[in-house]
């Protein structure tokens, strides 16, 4: 029986940032759809369609979905 993983909620903003740098991007990218069924099986939460990099406890670069806040409309002032 596998355990669902808690995915992380990052915003707009921070993944633009990361995307800028290569260490994030769209579901798109992976090639591997083995990657993306496991990430599908493991992770309820993942709403399938971002990815990061991010750093262990160890300094190592790991593999993992993200999920990116919704934009939030602007009103635009009278």
């Amino acid at each position: 029986m596998s355990v669902a993983l808690a995915v992380e909620t990052i915003s707009r903003r921070a993944y633009e940032q990361l995307q800028y740098t290569g260490s994030a991007g769209p579901m798109s990218a992976i090639e591997d759809p083995a990657v993306l069924d496991r990430w599908r099986s493991e992770c309820a939460d993942w709403r399938g369609k971002y990815w990061s990099f991010t750093t262990d406890d160890r300094g190592v670069l790991r593999l993992r979905p993200i999920n990116v806040a919704a934009r939030h409309a602007t009103v635009a002032a009278a």
